[in-house]
Formats: C-alpha cells, structure tokens, sequence
C-alpha cells in the first residue's frame, strides 16, 4: 500500500531480488491493496510511488479486496512465496527485519539449488486436505447470510478431520463470538492457544472477548501477547488504545491509538474507537472529528 512504509522496503527488496534472479525461476508480482474501489487519486499515488521507486516489478490493483480476503491477510505488506505448483512455501506478514532477512535467504538459497541453513517451513506439520476444503466450505459460507447457518457444521467436520489443524477453530470461534455465543467463542480460542501458545489471532480475538466481558487485565494481557508474537497485528494496538481508556489512563490510551494509526491510516475503527474516548471525555469536537473521518474511509468501502 503506498501508505505503508514497510512496503516500499519490501517492493526495493523484492526488485533487486527480480533483477539477479529473473533467469532462474524468480516471478515477483506486486499487488496494491490502498482501498477497496480504486478511483483517480489512489491511481496518481500508486503511479507516483512506483516512479519514485524505479519499480519495474508488475503491479496489479486489488479490487474489491478479493485477494487481500482470500489469502487472509492481515498486515500491509505481506509477501508469500509459491512454487511452480502454486504451493504456499513461505509467507511473511508485516515485513519485520528479522523475517524478511530470513525469507530473503530463503529465497537466494533455493534459487541457487543450495541448502538451507534452516528447514524451510513446509518441512513440518501440513494439514489434511480434507480438513482444508471442509474448512473453506465454512468460510464460504459464511459469506452468505442465507448459508451461514452451515458453516458451524463445515468447521467442525473440518475440526474432526484434522484436530491439529487451528484455523477452522479460530473460524469457529469468530463465528460464536458474532453470533454473542462468548463463552463457545472463548473455548474455542483457548483451544488454539493449548495448540499454538504464541498463536497471534487466537490471543488478539480472545484479548478482544475479553474486553467485551469487562475482563481489563486479561484483555491487555491477551493484546499484549499478540503483538510480542506479531508487531504488525492492527487490531492489538487500538484495542489497547480501548483498554487504557476503560482503565482511565487517557494518556497510553491515546499512544496506542497514534502507533495504530501510524501503522494503517484507513483503518477506520481507530478513528471509531479514540472518538468514543473523547466523547466519554466531554471533548466532543475532537470525538466529532474522529468520527467523521472513521465515516470517510467507510463510505469508501463498497
């Protein structure tokens, strides 16, 4: 995204890796993720940010999101790697020094037909198949209203068909937690984090479970556990933000509120969130003004 900082190092990176290793195999595609509906202004920005950068690398626009949602993305940048089978061999979310260093290694000792010093991800625990399509059985439905009634038994079959396999526990438990089943949601990411201790999503969905049941202290403790495990995880950092301000230490709440937004300006929910601050501290033109600008960046959704 051309707000994102990280992401003009990933792009410089990721052309001089296209630049030494084009005649070995190496295709790098970048895709713009700015806003869901492209319009003249975001065009000119992305145009300007690719001239500046010299970037010769093919750069698709996202529209509508598809890709950003069908790889589960939940930081800007995020690179994943895939081999001539389309097979996901590695993956990176945020673009943090160490893990790109890593994944640049990667790259340069498979390019070269010579070992890693690491095993590389695949080397571990794949999931069933079957327990893969069953799972995205219950997030396709759960994008239909009229089909989302089936997606609890997609996700358990998926559950029952791979036990170890976490992501159709999480679905679960996002599921239950709108559907305000709050105790089913909290088994459900509890389970994940037996699993997966330092799972990022498990700990930032239960940290938010949590804040709705008026649990502070286990929220910040949850929240604060996600971004030891992962930086780049938005959510964390404005729901601290609504964490600090329940605890009424208005000053750490508004820092929260200034890191999320430094890491993702159009997130709208920062906005929604330091407004309910300040109205609950009688500083309306400041919450009015954060409100306004959450509805901007929702009107510009579809």
């Amino acid at each position: 995204a051309t707000w994102s900082g990280n992401s003009q190092k990933a792009l410089r990176q990721m052309q001089e890796l296209q630049h030494t290793y084009a005649n070995s195999g190496l295709s790098v595609i970048a895709i713009n993720v700015d806003r869901q509906e492209m319009n003249e202004t975001v065009l000119t920005s992305i145009r300007q940010l690719v001239e500046r950068q010299q970037i010769t690398l093919p750069v698709l626009l996202d529209q509508g999101l598809r890709v950003f949602n069908d790889y589960g993305v939940i930081a800007v940048p995020s690179l994943v790697v895939l081999d001539s089978k389309r097979v996901i061999r590695r993956e990176l979310s945020g673009y943090p020094l160490l893990g790109a260093d890593e994944l640049k290694r990667y790259l340069e000792a498979t390019l070269e037909n010579r070992p890693l010093a690491v095993p590389p991800a695949v080397a571990g625990y794949q999931p069933d198949k079957k327990a893969v399509r069953l799972w995205n059985m219950g997030r396709s439905s759960m994008k239909s209203e009229r089909m989302a009634a089936q997606a609890e038994g997609w996700f358990k079959k998926a559950i029952a068909a791979d036990p170890d396999f976490t992501l159709p526990y999480l679905s679960l438990g996002a599921l239950y937690y709108r559907q305000q089943r709050l105790a089913e949601a909290q088994q459900q990411f509890e389970t994940v984090l037996q699993r997966k201790p330092d799972n990022t999503l498990a700990l930032g969905s239960l940290g938010q479970l949590l804040l709705d049941r008026g649990d502070l202290a286990g929220a910040e403790q949850r929240l604060k556990a996600a971004l030891r495990a992962d930086e780049s995880y938005l959510p964390g950092y404005y729901l601290l933000g609504v964490v600090k301000g329940r605890q009424k230490e208005f000053e750490q709440a508004l820092d929260w509120f200034r890191q999320a937004e430094a890491r993702n300006p159009r997130e709208y929910r920062v906005f929604v969130y330091r407004g309910q601050l300040f109205e609950g501290r009688g500083n309306l033109a400041a919450a009015a003004a954060d409100y306004r600008k959450a509805l901007e960046l929702i009107v510009e959704q579809p």
